[in-house]
């Protein structure tokens, strides 16, 4: 996953460039302190610079270990199970939990005016190494295939994956999205997605091979 891996680490280091360059200026730094929290005092645009760096080191080997992790996941062999339990809620009227028989067990998920569902199963989604594992490779294909291809991540995920396959360089399942997004984006994998239970209390979702 070579393409997909140095796509990434160029987006990590335009960032950081960006981040350096905006504290540059009196106003950026303030606003950069702001943002993230930050009550240095002088020499402030130094220990910036310095709290940066180890952002930028950081992320850099985050994803260079979820992209070694995937890529020495075992293949996909089917019977995943999404098991979605929804409980009552005073505050949000019912919240959804993602289990998996994997055993992965998913966030409570309140709030509302999004697809709470569809934001469980993408937690789900994302816990399993090997169905990322076929989300990467597939993106890595379409990236030496088409070197010249110079769109947003965005327009190559939905055209190659699926609408909710996320932005930037490493492919993921979005939450808020809608179930039936993930289900496209399962099956643009080879996969098929079978809804097994739809209650009240309950949704269950199998993908396996077909």
């Amino acid at each position: 996953m070579e393409m997909l891996k140095a796509r990434a680490l160029k987006q990590i280091d335009e960032r950081h460039q960006k981040n350096l360059t905006k504290i540059q200026t009196e106003e950026g730094l303030k606003e950069a302190m702001r943002w993230y929290n930050k009550k240095y005092k002088d020499p402030c645009q130094v220990k910036m610079e310095r709290f940066f760096k180890r952002k930028y080191d950081e992320e850099k080997a985050e994803i260079t270990d979820q992209l070694n992790r995937v890529a020495q996941a075992e293949d996909f062999k089917g019977d995943f199970i999404i098991t979605v339990e929804w409980k009552d809620s005073r505050m949000w009227r019912s919240n959804p939990r993602a289990y998996t028989n994997t055993g992965f067990t998913g966030e409570s998920i309140g709030g509302c005016g999004y697809c709470k569902l569809s934001t469980a199963t993408a937690q789900a989604l994302n816990s399993n190494d090997s169905i990322l594992k076929l989300l990467y490779q597939k993106k890595e294909q379409y990236l030496k295939d088409n070197p010249n291809d110079q769109r947003g991540d965005n327009e190559i995920h939905r055209e190659v994956l699926g609408y909710g396959s996320g932005y930037s360089a490493i492919p993921s399942f979005e939450g808020g999205v809608g179930v039936s997004s993930h289900q496209r984006i399962i099956e643009n994998l080879g996969l098929k997605w079978q809804t097994v239970t739809n209650t009240p209390n309950t949704d269950v979702f199998l993908i396996s091979r077909p």
